[in-house]
């Protein structure tokens, strides 16, 4: 096997190859010669633009036809300093202007007054009064008013640090439909209900709605004329109530004065009394009227020192015998002290005078003075 590949190796060396030449197929085509021909320039159209002058721009004549933003020379405003801002003032509330005492009212107080027993108001006391009410209506006012609020602070503008905060990135949930609701968005949809068609036409409504707001609206005036009438009532009560206080703390301080001047009556009273007639008076019924003015002096002692005890009943006593003493001191008191010794007349006219005054004095402060009458009416 090795010699025969060997042999065929020897040959393929010895062997020599060649190529075969191509034809040409260009052989005996002769190319065509060209004739001498004379050339004809073509002729030159004549341009309509041959005369017609290009214009010149000058240098100032160019516009600039771009155009201009609508922020352009528009500056950005500047924020004045937040600390520097002064806060407004809040609008102050409309004042309170307290209504006074309608005569109605005061007529009513009036009434009290005189079923009491008591005289008529003064202009002083109806003035007293008013101004008082008006106090407390004021007074009300403030106590229902809401507290001031408290000062608002400073706020400052926060500075912006730098943010290295990134976002996150929202995942899209595609919304699933259940099977319920997918099955409910195959079915048939329910007929719609039918429409009712009211009785009552659109006038009729319009007027009863009317009618309904002008009900409301009396029956909230009443309700507030009521209330009005309530809290007048009632600071009426409390105004008359504090006013008879402070009349009963004058009355005490009246029946303690009351109390030394009745002891200064009585004293003056028995001084009076006690004085001889002259030798020559020869009567009966001034001894008597002597000897009840003698005894009665003691009696007023009594009851001077009993008005401290606001006992109603020893008030009338003392006005009655104070009373009595001093009509019984101007007849026949006076022509008594004309019957007296002539020693020593001046200290009886003294003690005669001083009894008369004090007397009717006590008696007519005991009978009219309203602190008095208040001092034993109130019992606290």
């Amino acid at each position: 096997m090795s010699e025969e590949q060997n042999n065929g190796l020897s040959q393929l060396e010895e062997s020599t190859y060649v190529p075969k030449q191509k034809e040409d197929r260009l052989v005996g085509v002769a190319a065509p010669v060209l004739e001498d021909t004379a050339y004809v320039a073509p002729k030159e159209k004549k341009s309509h633009l041959a005369d017609v002058a290009a214009p010149t721009l000058a240098d100032d004549d160019y516009v600039d036809t771009r155009k201009k933003h609508s922020l352009e020379g528009v500056q950005a405003p500047v924020l004045e300093d937040p600390d520097a801002h002064a806060a407004s003032k809040p609008a102050q509330p409309a004042a309170f202007t307290p209504v006074p005492l309608t005569q109605q009212q005061l007529d009513v107080l009036a009434q009290q007054r005189a079923q009491s027993g008591q005289p008529p108001y003064t202009p002083e006391q109806i003035a007293a009064i008013q101004k008082a009410y008006m106090d407390r209506q004021v007074a009300a006012h403030a106590a229902s008013q809401p507290a001031e609020p408290a000062p608002q602070p400073q706020v400052k503008a926060p500075v912006l640090e730098e943010s290295t905060y990134t976002p996150p990135v929202k995942e899209k949930h595609e919304p699933q439909v259940s099977a319920a609701a997918a099955a409910s968005l195959l079915e048939e949809p329910a007929p719609e209900p039918e429409r009712k068609v009211s009785r009552f036409n659109e006038a009729d409504l319009e007027a009863a709605k009317a009618n309904a707001q002008k009900r409301a609206i009396e029956q909230s005036l009443n309700m507030t004329t009521n209330v009005d009438k309530a809290e007048s009532r009632r600071l009426m009560n409390e105004l008359r109530m504090e006013r008879e206080a402070e009349l009963a703390k004058k009355g005490f301080t009246v029946v303690i004065v009351l109390m030394i001047l009745g002891l200064l009556a009585a004293a003056a009273l028995y001084f009076f009394s006690v004085r001889e007639f002259q030798d020559s008076m020869d009567n009966g019924f001034y001894s008597g009227v002597t000897k009840v003015m003698n005894y009665t002096s003691f009696g007023l002692g009594v009851v001077s020192v009993l008005l401290i005890l606001r006992v109603g009943f020893v008030k009338k006593l003392g006005s009655f015998l104070f009373g009595l003493m001093t009509v019984l001191l101007l007849f026949p008191g006076l022509p008594m002290l004309m019957q007296k010794k002539e020693e020593g007349m001046a200290l009886t006219a003294v003690g005669y005078g001083a009894a008369l005054i004090l007397c009717f004095a006590i008696c007519f402060i005991l009978s009219t003075s309203e602190p008095v009458n208040m001092f034993y009416k109130r019992k606290e």
